[in-house]
């Protein structure tokens, strides 16, 4: 019987709280913003000729890249986030990119330049795995680099075209 008057109590009191607004639930709002950046990069000139070359010859693409305002290097354009851009290579129809020129092997580099008309100083060998051309760009600006290629000691004679891949990610 005591149990059953507490019982009662208990469920008056619950009852009669509640709706008096001694238990109750707060809220508030937080908005979270974002703006999505687009990551890109354009690069100019998109393609060029090294022309016709012998076996195991060396050549640069500063030599051939002739644009108005005295342009002399590849131009890589990023877009409105920092960016880091990843290059490689590929193989031809009749050649495979290699670390030493050899029987349809060949080799092609990069490096980058001061600027747009200045020959890069040094070059690494490009591969067909993605290689880190330069990190952390600026939004809305620009690097340079040159191309050297080296054909094969011998083989295949017709014209061969060396595609290279350059791709923008968000840089962390």
């Amino acid at each position: 019987m005591k149990l059953k008057k507490i019982f009662t109590i208990l469920l008056f009191l619950f009852f009669t709280l509640i709706p008096l607004g001694f238990v109750y639930a707060q809220q508030d709002m937080v908005t979270a913003t974002v703006t999505v950046g687009v990551i890109s990069v354009s690069i100019t000139p998109n393609s060029f000729n090294y022309g016709v070359m012998s076996f195991n010859e060396v050549k640069d693409s500063f030599d051939v890249i002739s644009l108005p305002d005295d342009v002399k290097n590849i131009k890589a354009t990023v877009s409105v986030v920092a960016t880091d851009l990843y290059i490689k290579g590929l193989d031809t129809s009749s050649w495979t990119l290699a670390d030493m020129p050899g029987n349809n092997q060949y080799i092609h580099r990069f490096g980058l330049a001061a600027n747009k008309n200045t020959r890069p100083p040094l070059y690494a060998n490009l591969t067909t795995a993605n290689t880190l051309l330069e990190s952390n760009i600026a939004p809305n600006s620009s690097i340079y680099f040159g191309m050297q290629i080296n054909t094969p000691t011998s083989g295949i004679t017709s014209q061969q075209s060396a595609g290279v891949i350059v791709t923008a990610f968000h840089a962390n």
